[in-house]
C-alpha cells in the first residue's frame, strides 16, 4: 500500500460522497451548496475581521485576499462534504460488495493464493517426519493440470484457511487502501468458518475441498465483518473533516494575524526613523 494509492482512495471516496449527495436529490445538494456559500462568505469576512482587529490600519494586499479566498473555498467544500457524509455508509457498503465481486473473478489472485495454499500444505509433516498429506493425485498448480489441495488433517485445514483469509484481507487493503484504514478487515472469523465448512464437507464423504468455495466463503465472511463497521466510518470521517477544517482555518487566520502584526512593526519602525 503506497501513500499515493491511499491519497487517491481518499479523494475517490470524497468524490463518490458528493455524487451520492447529488443523486440523493437536487434539493438537498442545492441546500448544502447554499449553506456552504453562506459559510464561505462568513469565513472570508471573519478572516478579514481577524486581521483588522490586530491592526485597524492594516491594508489587505492581494496575497491576503488569496488567504481569505482559500479559507472561503475550503469552507464551501467542507460544508458540501459534511452534508454528503450521511451517505458514507452506502458508499462504504457498495465498495465492500464491489470488492467481493472483484475478488471472485480475480483469476491471478485465485491462482496465486491456491498455489500458496498448495505449497504450505505440501510442506507439512507428520510426527514421523513424513509428508502429512497424500499428494499423489494432486499435481502442482504450475503443471497446468487439474488439481486440488488435500486437506484431510486439521493442520492442513488451518494452513489453507489462514492463507485464504490473510490473502483476502490483503486483497481488500490493496484495492481500497484508504477505506481499509477505517474498515479493519479481519480474517479470523473467515478462517474459522472455512475450517468448519471443510469439516462439514469431508464428513459427507468428500475427499477434496473446492478452492472456489474457499474464495466465496472467505470473501463473504470478511465482507460481513467489514459491513458491521460501516457506521463507524461516518463518525471517523466527520471527525477528520472537522479537524482538517479547523486546522486550515487556524492556519489562514494565523497568516493574516502575522501579516497584520508585521505591518504594525514596520510602521512603528518607520515612525521612529521619522522622529530621528
Amino acid at each position: 500500500m503506497t501513500s499515493i494509492n491511499t491519497i487517491q482512495g481518499f479523494f475517490s471516496l470524497l468524490f463518490n460522497l458528493v455524487g451520492e449527495l447529488w443523486n440523493g436529490g437536487a434539493t438537498a445538494f442545492w441546500v448544502a451548496l447554499a449553506v456552504g456559500v453562506l459559510l464561505a462568505g462568513a469565513a472570508w469576512w471573519l478572516a478579514s475581521y481577524v486581521a483588522f482587529n490586530f491592526n485597524r490600519q492594516f491594508s489587505m494586499h492581494p496575497k491576503h485576499h488569496v488567504y481569505c479566498g482559500v479559507a472561503a473555498i475550503l469552507t464551501l467544500i467542507f460544508t458540501l462534504l459534511f452534508f454528503a457524509f450521511k451517505f458514507t455508509g452506502e458508499v462504504a457498503e457498495r465498495a465492500v460488495s464491489e470488492w467481493q465481486a472483484v475478488i471472485g473473478i480475480d483469476t491471478d489472485w485465485k491462482n496465486k493464493t491456491f498455489a500458496e495454499a498448495y505449497d504450505a500444505v505440501y510442506e507439512l509433516k507428520n510426527p514421523q517426519g513424513n509428508q502429512l498429506e497424500d499428494f499423489s493425485r494432486s499435481p502442482h498448480p504450475n503443471t497446468g493440470q487439474n488439481t486440488a489441495v488435500p486437506v484431510n488433517y486439521p493442520p492442513s485445514k488451518q494452513a489453507v484457511a489462514k492463507i485464504y483469509g490473510s490473502s483476502a484481507v490483503e486483497h481488500f487493503r490493496q484495492r481500497y487502501p484508504f477505506l481499509s484504514l477505517i474498515l479493519w478487515a479481519n480474517s479470523e472469523n473467515a478462517e474459522q468458518a472455512l475450517i468448519t465448512d471443510m469439516k462439514r464437507i469431508f464428513s459427507s464423504g468428500a475427499s477434496m475441498y473446492a478452492s472456489e468455495k474457499a474464495v466465496q466463503l472467505t470473501s463473504t465472511m470478511i465482507r460481513n465483518v467489514l459491513k458491521t463497521q460501516v457506521p463507524r466510518v461516518i463518525v471517523i470521517s466527520r471527525a477528520i473533516l472537522i479537524a482538517a477544517f479547523l486546522l486550515i482555518q487556524v492556519l489562514v487566520f494565523g497568516l493574516l494575524a502575522r501579516a497584520a502584526l508585521a505591518d504594525i512593526k514596520e510602521k512603528h519602525q518607520q515612525h521612529r526613523l521619522e522622529e530621528v
